[in-house]
């Protein structure tokens, strides 16, 4: 096959050599195909809800799709798989709060598996909260352009049981609408420019979400405070790596 888009490549990277995993939500299979075809991952799931859309990664894997390091899976999210069956999963290209409730479901079978590669298309930063809540360990947070859009990828390794999940964080967290789940540190740290002009996006909206209270008649000053803190936030990370 020919080479992953940035985006994918970016997930691709997150795998181990050696690593069995599953892509839920694969449709055209290009991610697993690649990590099973450079020989990074010996066997991989490919997992889908629709599946007119899991045969479109069967075409794409041709007559290799005979061999059983190849498995295809229709079903919706982590139902698909049993307990610990691969090393990583990837959840990717879907909105925040879906892979929220994906992982959610079953916390005891989410807790099985190793880590996850997660990319979501909107709501990362209330996922990011969930997963800090929920004792997940964040190990990295990267950026990544595709088209016209900038993309989130959230590695994570989930806590040993879904006992310790239940016990949420030792430490008291930021509110869930605080800017700094949309932006965390690390992503400034290692992207620099890349960054500053996400910050600049999320500005944008902020400005607009103000804009439409100030036209209001009644403006919630509860809200009108958490929006400012935003606004201000994403401003000082826009001016803090712009070239």
């Amino acid at each position: 096959m020919n080479g992953l888009t940035d985006r994918l490549q970016k997930i691709a990277d997150e795998i181990n050599t050696g690593e069995t995993m599953a892509d839920i939500g694969t449709d055209h299979g290009f991610l697993p195909l690649y990590l099973w075809e450079k020989g990074i991952s010996p066997s991989v799931i490919m997992c889908d809800v629709s599946a007119p859309s899991l045969a479109k990664a069967m075409a794409a894997a041709g007559a290799y799709q005979f061999g059983h390091e190849l498995d295809f899976r229709v079903g919706d999210g982590l139902t698909v798989l049993s307990a610990g069956e691969v090393d990583a999963v990837v959840i990717a290209g879907m909105g925040g709060l879906l892979i929220r409730d994906i992982l959610d479901r079953d916390m005891e079978k989410t807790c099985s598996f190793g880590k996850f590669i997660l990319q979501p298309r909107n709501h990362a930063g209330l996922l990011r909260y969930w997963l800090k809540a929920n004792n997940f360990n964040i190990v990295k947070n990267q950026l990544v352009r595709e088209g016209k859009f900038i993309c989130d990828i959230i590695t994570v390794i989930p806590p040993k049981s879904a006992e310790i999940a239940i016990l949420g964080p030792t430490e008291a967290l930021p509110c869930k609408r605080d800017a700094c789940w949309e932006l965390p540190d690390d992503l400034f740290e290692k992207q620099g420019p890349l960054a500053a002009e996400y910050a600049a996006v999320k500005l944008a909206i902020e400005q607009k979400v103000m804009d439409g209270m100030q036209r209001s008649s009644h403006i919630d000053s509860d809200e009108l405070d958490i929006v400012n803190r935003r606004i201000a936030y994403f401003r000082k990370r826009r001016m803090q790596n712009e070239v």
